[in-house]
C-alpha cells in the first residue's frame, strides 16, 4: 500500500477519501452543535455525532468496514 504525506502526516492512500469525507462531514456536526445550542436543544446528540465522526480512524482498520453514523436531525 502506498503512503501519501498530508497535513496529518503519512496517510494510506486508500484512507484519503475517506477522511476528506469525515473532514466535511465534522464540518457540518461543528454547524449542527452549534445551531443546537442557538435554539437550546439538547446537545448531546449532536456531540455525541461529532465524537464518533472523529473516532473513525481508531475504530476501522479499513476503510472498506467504515459504518458512517447517521446525522442527527434538528427539529
Amino acid at each position: 500500500m502506498m503512503q501519501v504525506i498530508t497535513r496529518r502526516g503519512l496517510v494510506d492512500e486508500n484512507w484519503l477519501v475517506a477522511i476528506e469525507k469525515r473532514d466535511r462531514l465534522l464540518s457540518t456536526a461543528d454547524r449542527l452543535v452549534n445551531q443546537a445550542l442557538d435554539l437550546s436543544l439538547d446537545v448531546a446528540p449532536f456531540r455525541a455525532y461529532r465524537q464518533e465522526l472523529r473516532d473513525i480512524p481508531q475504530n476501522f482498520q479499513n476503510v472498506d468496514d467504515i459504518v458512517w453514523p447517521l446525522k442527527p436531525a434538528i427539529s
